[in-house]
């Protein structure tokens, strides 16, 4: 059976399961099978795991993620030997992606669920209106935009304001500006600046030498951690981390540097 290379893939599916006289359910099973993998429970997801992805990835390469580890990320696809998006995907969240197989229309319908145009992430917190945002001011300093839409989904979904640095300069700059900030998310490894310099920055002048900033850093290593605190870091978490988690260590650097603890929970 031939299929012209620009055939659209559920229509591909369809194209299948017709002439082979099997259900487009059967077809997925057998798909599945052939590259030894599951099938995808679309509604059985982690409450989490969209958080992970991009809505653009998610939407433009029809995939959603599932479940999640500190190393790998299960998402459902239609397209089991799809190379480019199994790199996007571990530039994105540094976890090796592990596939699942869905129905391409089923699939397609659940990530618009998931990711809808225009309105808000299932299991996210509505965020507050524009006018109405009265919560701790962050801003978030990493030279990947993947992750600093990641992050600003997840702090923006729990209340925060935040401001997005696309280097350690901007970061600089901005601190240096009109603008008050809670706290500062800090991505170690930047290309323009390293975080650690950024950070000796913040440190050293007057105006943000107690600011909280909490540090991402791909490395685990002992003698980071130790770099780190000498150097001023409230806190630090290490990539790829898990989104709750990193919320939860956002708010507690908060609450301890905040003068009255109360002020800080919401």
């Amino acid at each position: 059976m031939e299929i012209s290379a620009d055939t659209d893939l559920a229509a591909a599916w369809d194209l299948v399961a017709m002439r082979t006289a099997t259900s487009v359910a059967r077809l997925t099973a057998l798909v599945a099978a052939h590259y030894h993998l599951n099938v995808a429970d679309l509604e059985g997801s982690d409450p989490h795991a969209h958080k992970l992805l991009t809505s653009s990835i998610a939407r433009n390469r029809n995939v959603l993620p599932l479940r999640y580890t500190d190393r790998d990320l299960v998402v459902a696809t239609a397209d089991p030997v799809g190379m480019t998006v199994e790199h996007e995907i571990h530039r994105v969240t540094a976890r090796a992606a592990r596939f699942a197989v869905a129905d391409p229309r089923l699939l397609a319908e659940a990530v618009r669920r998931v990711y809808p145009e225009g309105g808000k992430l299932r299991h996210e917190v509505e965020p507050l209106p524009a006018a109405d945002k009265g919560g701790p001011h962050v801003l978030v300093v990493d030279d990947d935009e993947s992750t600093r839409v990641m992050i600003r989904a997840l702090l923006e979904g729990a209340g925060f304001r935040v401001s997005e640095a696309v280097d350690g300069t901007d970061a600089l700059e901005m601190l240096a500006g009109p603008e008050s900030f809670a706290l500062v998310t800090l991505d170690l490894q930047m290309g323009k600046m390293h975080g650690m310099e950024v950070l000796q920055r913040i440190r050293s002048r007057l105006g943000t030498a107690t600011l909280p900033v909490v540090v991402a850093t791909g490395s685990d290593d002992p003698a980071t951690e130790m770099q780190l605190f000498e150097a001023g870091a409230d806190d630090f978490v290490v990539k790829p981390f898990d989104p709750p988690r990193f919320l939860l260590r956002v708010q507690a650097v908060l609450r301890r540097r905040s003068p009255n603890p109360l002020s800080a929970l919401f």
